[in-house]
């Protein structure tokens, strides 16, 4: 089963999930008793479908008529908090709100990562943050499982018709961003849309980094004061209603309470310490394998572990076997100038041109007609090709199984394919700083397929430092090699990074291996099956081998032309190059 179906599937299951709570009780009454029972009706099959999509399940609590004036959904540290569904809804409305609420809330789990401080940030620019925040998690999530965009954009139902008030004007703008088809005449909507999205049709988001969505709310809301319009933000609670009130989103003022401000826990796997601190406790993941015996995934089978490294108290014993920046200079130089010329950069198609590399025709037969009616302007009949830089998402994965420690390369030290990878990571994460891209790095090894681990060494929206480097160097051999689950994982951190291009770049021996399995063919299999499956949602896997005898099982993963033999460290830019090009 391809990737692409297995998302459209998990997507879809709401219809199947909906047949289930047809069961329950009737969503009746006005009551507190009455309105929990509503939530106690869907608990379970939503707890379970929230799994399914994205195997997080945050506790699902009724949220009373009265506390504070607030009947909008929020998250806290205790969960998910959900009042009752919008007055006269039928039972299979109340049911479609609650999964509508549950899913939006689970994307801002996996893919919101960013609490912003309230201080000095005006509140139509809060507002109006939390609104793009809301919009960017929904489009990652449906980028993933299109079947959610069905859920979400019935229940956005502003238009023109409603005002041009500025929080109609938001509830519209909130449209504009998660319906392609709703086109708003508004100025300031299409202003945000155009702003939030590279393309027409909605798929590829132009804000990837939690500051430039803030200063994209800050400019629309200086748009609002030029227009003089008024914002009560005591009364303000985001729409639709299925939308929590991202109180998550900002770091409260003191004397509020921890829930108020603070994440869900599930979501600690986002949250980053100093060096030196304790590592968070780990977050489990659950993915499907590919058993080549049967022709088919076996669902939940592998469990991916992400941890910190644990950083020691000195690490120069294992930092000496790194290569200082001084020493590789000249080969990051070289791998900078190999990513501004690679294929890293699109072709761009430039049109009207006085000059260029080719004659449009229909510009030239457009111009020769206004030639002969006497009304020819400058003649601009030809087509520039030029080079773009694309926005750049890369995932270094770093084999540090047990095999990582047999001796690498030609340098006098006597490195290691560990201290090779390590090398390749440090210069990688130079060249991409340099040439604007974004890098994360993350180690992985396992002990069956219940004990995988994945080491995050560095995030995609962190800058190298102290720390990271720390991390990078206290990464050390052991385990086995279950290459295909690191692939899954790996995958699911890419898709939710906003760029034109996403690329998985596996540094290993060549040659998965478990404790728990014997075939020789079975992981080699595994892992083929996840690069095809990461190939059909737009991400590209590049393989570095460090072991000429993998070769064989390498070209079987990656296939023809997407995998090369890694000498040493110096030998990158030529290697990645080849690959690249």
């Amino acid at each position: 089963m391809s990737a692409v179906v297995d998302l459209d599937l998990r997507a879809d299951l709401q219809a199947g999930m909906d047949s289930s709570v047809a069961t329950a009780r009737a969503i009746t009454g006005s009551d507190s008793t009455e309105q929990s029972g509503q939530l106690d009706a869907v608990r379970l099959p939503i707890g379970a479908w929230l799994r399914l999509l994205w195997n997080v399940t945050p506790p699902l609590l009724h949220l009373p008529a009265g506390i504070e004036g607030r009947q909008t959904p929020f998250l806290a540290e205790s969960g998910l908090h959900l009042p009752s569904p919008p007055a006269g809804a039928s039972k299979a409305d109340a049911r479609r709100w609650y999964s509508a609420a549950a899913a939006h809330a689970a994307a801002h789990i996996v893919f919101s990562r960013r609490v912003f401080v309230r201080e000095g940030t005006a509140p139509i620019t809060q507002a109006l943050l939390g609104l793009l925040e809301d919009a960017r998690a929904e489009a990652l999530a449906c980028r993933e499982l299109p079947g959610l965009r069905r859920l979400w954009a019935p229940l956005h139902t502003a238009t023109p018709e409603d005002g041009d008030d500025f929080e109609t004007l938001m509830l519209r703008l909130a449209r504009g961003l998660v319906d392609p088809g709703y086109d708003d005449p508004h100025p300031w909507v299409r202003k945000g849309r155009a702003r939030f999205y590279l393309d027409d049709g909605g798929e590829v988001l132009a804000q990837s980094q939690p500051d430039a969505l803030r200063a994209m709310a800050s400019a629309l809301g200086n748009d609002i004061g030029q227009m003089r319009m008024g914002f009560n933000a005591r009364m303000y609670r985001p729409g639709p209603s299925y939308r929590d009130d991202n109180r998550w989103l900002w770091q409260g003022h003191a004397g509020e309470q921890p829930e108020q401000s603070q994440p869900l826990s599930a979501a600690a796997r986002l949250q980053e310490g100093p060096a030196d601190a304790t590592p968070p406790a780990r977050v489990q993941w659950r993915y499907p394998e590919w058993d080549r015996r049967i022709g088919k995934l076996r669902t939940d089978w592998c469990v991916v572990q992400e941890r910190h490294p644990q950083v020691a108290e000195s690490v120069g014993a294992h930092a000496s076997a790194v290569a200082t920046l001084e020493d590789d200079a000249p080969v990051q130089r070289a791998l900078t100038l190999m990513l501004q010329k690679s294929a890293m950069r699109s072709r761009v198609l430039r049109r009207r041109e006085r000059d260029g590399d080719d004659i449009e025709l229909d510009e030239a037969v457009s111009a020769v007609l206004a030639q002969r009616s006497g009304s020819a302007d400058e003649l601009r009949v030809h087509t520039r090709s030029t080079q773009a830089a694309e926005s750049v998402a890369v995932l270094l994965l770093i084999d540090s199984s047990a095999s990582s420690a047999r001796p690498h390369g030609s340098d006098a030290a006597g490195g290691t394919q560990l201290t090779t990878q390590q090398r390749v990571a440090r210069l990688l994460a130079g060249a991409l700083a340099t040439t604007g891209g974004s890098l994360a790095i993350q180690g992985f090894d396992s002990d069956g397929r219940e004990g995988v681990n994945h080491w995050r060494v560095k995030d995609f929206d962190e800058a190298w430092s102290d720390g990271t480097a720390a991390r990078l160097a206290s990464l050390q051999s052991g385990l086995s090699t279950r290459l295909g689950a690191a692939l899954r994982h790996a995958t699911r951190a890419l898709t939710a990074q906003p760029a034109s291009r996403r690329l998985v770049v596996v540094m290993s021996d060549g040659e998965p291996h478990d404790v728990d399995i014997h075939d020789p063919h079975y992981l080699i299999e595994y892992a083929r099956h996840a690069v095809q499956s990461a190939r059909l949602v737009g991400i590209g896997t590049l393989g570095l081998l460090l072991d000429a005898e993998g070769a064989a099982a390498s070209r079987r993963i990656f296939g023809a032309g997407q995998s090369a033999l890694l000498g040493d460290a110096a030998s990158l830019p030529s290697v990645l190059g080849r690959l690249l090009g």
